[in-house]
C-alpha cells in the first residue's frame, strides 16, 4: 500500500528526521510594555497585557532571544520633521511650526530683554522636551509600521544611517537658522 502521506514527509519519516520537533514562539510590540514581546497562548505578552496591545507578529525559535529596539531614537530627536512623515509619524510634521515660532520667542527676547528671556527659555524648553518625548516613543511607532516586512536587524541597520544623516543635517540646519536670524533678517529689515 502507497504512503499517503506527502512526498516530503515520507521521506523525512524514512530518514529518520520525525522525531525532530522545532519550538517556534510568537513576538509582537506591546504598546503598553513599550517594547517587543513574547506572546503567551492567548495572545496576551507576559505581563498580562490583552492581545488588542499587541501589534505585529515575529516568530522566533526557542533559543532565539527576543530582540530589544533602542529606547532613543537619535534621528527622530534631531530631524523630527524629516524623519516623522518617513516612517508614517506625520507628527512630525508638527515641528515646523513649533520651531518656528520658538525662533521667533528667541529673536524677541533677544531685541527687547527681560521677561522676554524667561518665555523664551520655557518655549525651547518645551520644544525640546516634545522632541524628546517624540524620539522616545518614535522606535515603537515606526517598528510596528514594518513588523511584518522588516527584521529588527535591518531596521536598526536602516535607523543607523538615518542617525548618522541626522547629526550633520541638524548641525546644517541650525547653523542656516542662526545665519538667517543675525544676517538676512536684518538685512530684510531695512
Amino acid at each position: 500500500m502507497p504512503d499517503a502521506r506527502p512526498r516530503g514527509l515520507a521521506a523525512n519519516a524514512a530518514g529518520g528526521l520525525n522525531d525532530a520537533c522545532f519550538e517556534l514562539r510568537s513576538v509582537g510590540y506591546c504598546v503598553l510594555c513599550e517594547r517587543l514581546v513574547e506572546r503567551e497562548a492567548d495572545g496576551r505578552c507576559l505581563a498580562g497585557h490583552p492581545p488588542e496591545a499587541i501589534h505585529g507578529r515575529m516568530i522566533l525559535s526557542a533559543d532565539e532571544p527576543v530582540p530589544v529596539l533602542p529606547r532613543f531614537n537619535l534621528a527622530a530627536f534631531l530631524l523630527p520633521l524629516l524623519w516623522g512623515p518617513a516612517h508614517g509619524q506625520w507628527v512630525g510634521a508638527l515641528f515646523l511650526p513649533i520651531w518656528l515660532f520658538a525662533d521667533s520667542a528667541i529673536v524677541s527676547a533677544a531685541q527687547r530683554g527681560g521677561l522676554m528671556w524667561i518665555a523664551a527659555v520655557v518655549v525651547a524648553s518645551g520644544t525640546v522636551a516634545f522632541q524628546y518625548f517624540f524620539a522616545r516613543h518614535a522606535n515603537g511607532a515606526a517598528f510596528r509600521r514594518v513588523i511584518g516586512r522588516v527584521s529588527v536587524g535591518e531596521y536598526l541597520r536602516r535607523e543607523r544611517l538615518w542617525a548618522i544623516v541626522a547629526v550633520p543635517a541638524a548641525f546644517l540646519l541650525l547653523g542656516w537658522a542662526v545665519y538667517f536670524d543675525l544676517v538676512l533678517r536684518p538685512a530684510l529689515k531695512s
